[in-house]
């Protein structure tokens, strides 16, 4: 287990607001609350409630280390590799996005759904989950010993997905165990399509795929076929009245044209 520059800041983020959540919320509130994912204040604009839409991430459970460790040792085990991947500030982009889905997506639950939607959210889980998802969609068939059992990463994924769908469907109809199951769901559906997951793999979206990039293919074709007719009109024109003849759709087209 090799840290990356980035997993390594990290890393020690979380454990230094995990500190100073666990020392600010002794009296009450504290960093955890203000961090939070409070949909129920941004629902209602409340400008404090702005730091939470990214902030939810790297914040843990003061009360429960557990939450802390658990999450960033299979952050440090799964984050370096997709760090070598995307480097330098594309790895943060990459976690922005798993941030911000996760945030939106809870959002979206609390105005259809309400209910226990409306708790408040901390936690890197769905960070955890991106990578997680990305590394099973690369490297499918890597082994991983669980103490008494060998499975591939994709098993292991799957079911992981597989328990988080299941818990979810109960928060639906108001089940609810303290975990935010969307977040987890999100986050490795974002980390899942960071990678291409589906295009590695045979299913019967490989048909919808396929079909959907012949027509982005067919109508990249017309297009080009329409400048080309477009570039030989505005030729003829300029060779039969002279430049001055152009309007000013037409200078652009040659511009943009000229910076192909």
């Amino acid at each position: 287990m090799q840290l990356t520059p980035l997993v390594k800041r990290i890393l020690i983020a979380w454990t230094a607001l995990w500190v100073l959540g666990f020392l600010t919320g002794i009296s009450g509130g504290g960093l955890n609350s203000w961090l939070a994912l409070d949909v129920v204040g941004l629902s209602n604009f409340e400008f404090g409630s702005l730091p939470g839409i990214l902030g939810y991430t790297l914040v843990h459970d003061r009360l429960g280390i557990f939450h802390l460790l658990f999450n960033a040792y299979l952050f440090a085990l799964f984050a370096p590799e997709i760090e070598v991947l995307f480097p330098k500030k594309h790895f943060l982009i990459y976690l922005l996005k798993a941030s911000l889905a996760g945030a939106v997506a809870t959002l979206l639950c609390w105005w259809v759904i309400g209910g226990a939607f409306g708790a408040p959210v901390i936690g890197g889980s769905g960070l955890v989950a991106a990578v997680l998802a990305s590394s099973a969609a690369m490297y499918p068939n890597r082994v991983m010993n669980l103490i008494l059992i060998r499975v591939k990463l994709l098993h292991l994924f799957l079911v992981v997905v597989g328990l988080d769908l299941m818990y979810f469907i109960g928060n639906l109809f108001g089940e609810f165990e303290g975990v935010a199951r969307i977040i987890h769901l999100v986050g490795a559906l974002t980390g899942w399509l960071a990678v291409g997951g589906f295009h590695r793999f045979d299913g019967p979206w490989r048909g919808w795929m396929e079909k959907s990039a012949r027509k982005k293919a067919d109508k990249q074709q017309r297009q080009s076929q329409k400048d080309e007719a477009e570039l030989d009109r505005i030729l003829a024109k300029i060779s039969k009245d002279g430049l001055p003849s152009l309007t000013d759709a037409e200078r652009r087209f040659l511009e943009q044209r000229s910076k192909r």
